[in-house]
Formats: structure tokens, sequence, C-alpha cells
């Protein structure tokens, strides 16, 4: 490298700073990690800039469900639209800003997208600094949101649908990219349209004799054509009107008979019960999605998460999810001879395994494709809500020991509710 830029000082005098290398890969991490606005937002949405939220640096990737890190990235960033973005940095020196680095990074897309839950880049999220992780996140997403933990549980379900959807952008930064790196991300860039594939070179101009200078992103990939093949986000505006049952029962009858029915037994035993639920829908703009809570009988925080529901408006596959966590902060089944059954039951109806003590310390909610959920497994999942309801019920006038404000949050949202 061997251009150079020119300060301009308060006396009007010209400086030159020549570009010059950094001394370690890992300086251009740290400043990277340091000041993640270098990724320049504008220039990949001029319209719309991309913001940077920097969820955990040296992200651990498994290469099969439940294993251990087995790669990991240098940053793991969400944009204000849930898009998860994974982000290598290389030294132009480094001969692996080619070939090598693009198939990891491929590697990391597609074993990322399909082994991380969003209630684990929450918790590294939130794992991350002393304050607050919701606190951090609405003041970055949206300070004047009246309810930031709604918000913040919308915004990690987001992140979610767009994993599961394989909706993520892959950055490459290094101080210079090479020729053979920039037609790699163009034509990648071009050829996937969930995807977003870019290049960012950083490059650090430093005044001769002098500590001061400057760093200078410039943007490769964002080719004309590759902006014509690319979808929305799965998190862009919300709908003004929430989704209702019919609007989910059409989703996923998208993807098939068997899940269409599966969803139909659901919600026929909700409208079994219709004096106990509420039907929350949601409001992502492509991802129709109903929440359904139980009338727990108490006097405050009423109604109680139990399941939601996601359609496939992309291809992808429905999903059933279970409010596991908030189940279990809800007497009696704080109480380890309600939970554990139940922990049970809801592994036996093809929900994986479901540690106590991950349950009593995370926001889990667990889910699997609709398609799973055959006869028997989802006889026995109805088994165990419907002796959940039973319970807490019974239970109602019982002191709780946990933070409700969740679930008075929840109650609060009546205008988005329908019935079944």
């Amino acid at each position: 490298m061997s251009d150079s830029i020119f300060l301009l000082g308060p006396d009007r005098l010209v400086t030159e700073a020549p570009s010059t290398t950094y001394d370690l890969e890992a300086d251009l991490q740290e400043l990277l990690a340091d000041n993640v606005e270098l990724l320049p937002g504008a220039q990949i949405n001029p319209s719309n800039p991309r913001k940077w939220l920097l969820v955990k640096r040296e992200a651990g990737i498994p290469n099969h469900e439940g294993g251990a890190a087995f790669w990991s990235i240098d940053h793991l960033l969400v944009d204000q639209d849930a898009v998860p973005t994974f982000v290598e940095v290389k030294r132009a020196s480094d001969s692996r800003t080619r070939r090598e680095v693009v198939a990891q990074m491929l590697d990391y897309a597609a074993n990322g997208s399909l082994f991380w839950t969003p209630e684990r880049l929450r918790e590294w999220f939130e794992d991350s600094e002393p304050e607050s992780g919701t606190d951090r996140l609405i003041r970055w997403l949206d300070p004047s949101a009246e309810e930031p933990e709604s918000v913040a549980d919308a915004f990690w379900r987001a992140v979610g649908t767009n994993l599961r959807e394989g909706r993520v952008r892959l950055i490459f930064v290094a101080d210079e990219i090479p020729a053979s790196l920039q037609r790699l991300v163009e034509f990648l860039n071009e050829q996937m349209p969930r995807i977003e594939v870019l290049a960012v070179e950083i490059r650090q101009y430093l005044a001769t004799g002098s500590k001061s200078g400057a760093l200078v992103p410039r943007l490769i990939g964002q080719t004309a054509r590759a902006q014509a093949t690319k979808e929305p986000s799965a998190s862009a505006p919300r709908r003004s009107k929430p989704w209702t049952v019919d609007d989910v029962m059409a989703s996923v009858a998208q993807a098939g008979e068997s899940e269409r029915a599966a969803a139909a037994v659901i919600f026929n035993w909700v409208r079994g019960r219709a004096d106990l639920f509420k039907i929350t829908g949601g409001t992502g703009l492509s991802y129709p999605s109903v929440t359904v809570s139980v009338d727990s009988g108490r006097s405050t925080s009423r109604f109680r998460p139990l399941l939601a529901l996601y359609g496939s408006p992309h291809g992808g596959r429905p999903m059933l999810e279970v409010r596991v966590a908030r189940m279990c902060r809800t007497p009696p089944y704080e109480r380890d001879e309600f939970q554990q059954p139940l922990l049970a039951q809801l592994e036996e109806a093809g929900f994986g395994h479901l540690e106590a003590e991950e349950i009593r310390t995370t926001d889990r909610r667990p889910n699997i494709p609709i398609s799973k959920l055959t006869g028997e497994n989802l006889t026995v999942l109805l088994a165990a809500a419907n002796k959940w309801i039973d319970d807490v019920r019974v239970h109602a006038g019982e002191p709780e020991t946990g933070d409700d404000s969740y679930y008075a949050i929840t109650e609060e949202r009546e205008s988005g509710v329908t019935e079944p």
C-alpha cells in the first residue's frame, strides 16, 4: 500500500499521511471490536444505514447438534433488523484472505445458522457487560420503547427467525482487499439471495513522526446486480395489524398437509378450552406468528405465555415454540417435583434435552419444526400442557418468588389479542 491522504489542520496546513500496515492482526480486530461503526453502514444501505451491535468476540460455532465450539468467528454482530452478521478479520499479508477464508466463512454461516439458537446469542450479549442487556439493546435499538422487555424479546426472536431461514451477512475485513477476494465476494453476493456477502477494506493512514492519523473504510461487493437479488430482511417494518390464527394456518399449510393437520389439532385444542386462552398475534412483517397464553387464575399478571406458532412464508419450516422457562417460573412449577416431569414430557415430545438449571437461569424457549409433531408427540405435548394449566390454576393462590414483570407486559398488550 503506497497511497496517502492529506490531513487538514486548523491553520489550513496540509499534512501527508501515508497508508501503513497494522503491526498485528489483533490490532485491527481490537479496533473493530471497540468501534463497530468502522463497518460503513451507510455504504451498505444508503437509504437505511446499518447500525451494529456487538454480540460476542470469538463466538464459538459447533459442527453438530449439542456440540462444543469447533470454529470461532472473530466478531458476531447484529444489525437493527436482527440480521446476524459474521465478521472475519485478516491482514493483507495473510494469504488466507483469499479462497481459504471464504470457505471458512461459508462453514461458519452454514453451521451457525443451523446450531446456534437465539437464546444462546442473547445470553452471550447479556453476559458481555455488567449493565443489563435489555437496557443496552433498547438504548441502541429504540430508546423511546414503552415496553422494553417486550421489544427485546421480539428482537431476539427475529434473530432466531433470520438464523433459521439462513438470512445472515458475511463481512471480510482487511487492511487491503486483494482483487481475487473482491471477485469472489462479488460473485457470491450476486448468487445468494438471502446471504449478503461483503468485504470492507479499513486502511490506516499515519502522519510521519506522529501518532495522529485516520482510518478509512471502503465497502466492496455491493454491486447493482447483487442488490437486485436480495430478499428483504425478516424484521423489516412491523405490521400495523397483528397476525391472526387464519394467517398462521394459511402459512403453515404451504409446508404440507402433515404440518397443517398438526397445527389444526393445536388450534382445535385451544378452541376446546376457549375460556382459558388468549391468542396474541405477532407483528413481524414476513413471518406470521401467534402466541397462546393461558389464564393462570392469578389476580395479577393473569395470562401466562405457553406456546407460539410460526408460519413459513419464505419456504422455511413452520415451528412450534414452548415457553418452558416461563412455565417453570409459575407456581407450583418452580418446584422440582412438578418441574422434572414436565421437562421429561417435553423431551419425549421432541424438544431435546432440557436442563433444569438452565431453565432456571435463562429465558429458554425450545422449538421444533411442526413436521416433527407426529400423533404420539403431539398427544404427549398437549397432555403436558393440560396438566400444567390445571396445576397452575389449582395453585393460583400461592405467592410467586420470581420476577413476573414479563407477564405484566404480556397482559398489557390486550389491543393485539384476538380470540381463537
